[in-house]
Parts: structure tokens; sequence; C-alpha cells
């Protein structure tokens, strides 16, 4: 097969020319070698998901008080 580009990276950069270039009409392939999205989506990005771990167990016991469960 014959393409009009080749994007090395599956990082969010490599991802996103990508997928310009395949709604610009290019004959496009993307190559990865481990997980489209790159080390942030899927190993990195640790303070934000920390973060959102711990505001979702804020959530939860901020909501407890429905089941009895009271936190000061």
């Amino acid at each position: 097969m014959i393409y009009d580009l080749i994007v090395i990276g599956g990082g969010p950069a490599g991802y996103h020319a990508a997928e310009l270039a395949g709604r610009a009409g290019m004959e496009t392939l993307l190559a990865e070698k481990r997980h489209i999205g790159g080390v942030c989506l899927n190993e990195g990005c640790i303070p934000s998901k920390t973060l959102l771990y711990s505001a979702k167990l804020f959530h939860g016991a901020v909501s407890g008080e429905k089941f009895g469960i009271t936190v000061e």
C-alpha cells in the first residue's frame, strides 16, 4: 500500500497529526510500538491521577451520610 503520510509515534502529537491528515483525505499510517496515547495517557501523569483519586475518595466520604457515615 502507498501512503501519503506515515506518522511515527502515537503520542498526543502523533495521534493528532494522523487524525488531521486522515480528515484531510490523506492515506495515513500511524506507527506506534507500544500504546496509542503515549506515556502520559497510559503510564504517566501521576500527580493528576492522584488528585483525581483523592477527589473521588472525598466525594465518597461526603456522600456517605446517605448511608449513615459521617466524616469530620
